[in-house]
Formats: structure tokens, C-alpha cells, sequence
């Protein structure tokens, strides 16, 4: 078929390279980037309340469990964040933007019966002591009445 000249394997040499480029070409198009932004221990506050409630009662497995479930976290990050809340530590809780300024908010969740849900988030959000968290929260007048 091909006789025992060099142009022919030159030729077949150069088609090889040529397809070998192409496929190159087309799975650099073909993959997608992956792009993994790491928040850090970042849990809702509500979620962390939940699972310290969890924690305080002995069911460290449950609220590992509640964790990973409620802030789509792996296991291993959920348990990271339950030994943190078992320290006696807050995480951050996640970036959303909210309406009104903190004391605004501390003081609907008290009004709301979600006293310890308020001292969390006093917490995380100034980077306070547990002490002076419910001292800012107690000393807050009552949310006025319409």
C-alpha cells in the first residue's frame, strides 16, 4: 500500500501530530473549571444554636448529623464546627445581607423567644465573650409595640 519511501511516514508522521493536536485541543475545551472557595467554618447561626441545644443534652452524633444536613457541609467540617460550639466558641455565622442593624435584630429575636439564638449572633458578629454578649442583649430596651 505505502511504498518504502520517507514522504509516505513523513506524511503519516505529520497526520499523527495533527490529530494528536486536535484531540488536545478539544479536551482543553471539553473540561471544566473547578472553582472551590473556602469559607472557612461559616454556619447559620440558627443551625448552630439547633446543634449546641444537641450538644448540651449529650447527642454530640445528632448534631453532627443536623450540621451537615442543614449547612451542606462534610462530615468532617460538621463535626470540626460541633467540637468548636462544644468548646464554647461561635462561628461566623453566613454572609447574607439582613435588614437592620444588629441591636434591630437582637432585639426581634428576643421578641421572638430566641433568646440564646440572639447571644449567638451578638457573638459572631462582634467577637465577644459569652459574658458580654448577654450583657449587650439584656441591656437592650424592648422592641417598641406598634
Amino acid at each position: 500500500m505505502f511504498d518504502s519511501g520517507r514522504l509516505p511516514l513523513i506524511l503519516l508522521l505529520l497526520l499523527l501530530v495533527v490529530i494528536g493536536l486536535g484531540i488536545r485541543q478539544w479536551r482543553s475545551r471539553r473540561n471544566t473549571v473547578r472553582i472551590h472557595v473556602d469559607l472557612g467554618l461559616v454556619t447559620p447561626i440558627e443551625v448552630q444554636v439547633r446543634a449546641h441545644d444537641l450538644i448540651e443534652r449529650g447527642r454530640f452524633e445528632d448534631a453532627i448529623k443536623l450540621i451537615s444536613r442543614e449547612s451542606q457541609v462534610s462530615r468532617s467540617e460538621a463535626e470540626d464546627v460541633a467540637k468548636t460550639l462544644r468548646a464554647g466558641h461561635v462561628l461566623p455565622d453566613f454572609p447574607m445581607p439582613w435588614e437592620g442593624d444588629l441591636p434591630t435584630r437582637v432585639r426581634k429575636l428576643v421578641a421572638d423567644g430566641r433568646r440564646k439564638e440572639a447571644v449567638f449572633l451578638v457573638r459572631s458578629k462582634e467577637n465577644v465573650s459569652q459574658f458580654d454578649a448577654e450583657a449587650f442583649v439584656d441591656s437592650l430596651p424592648p422592641e417598641p409595640t406598634a
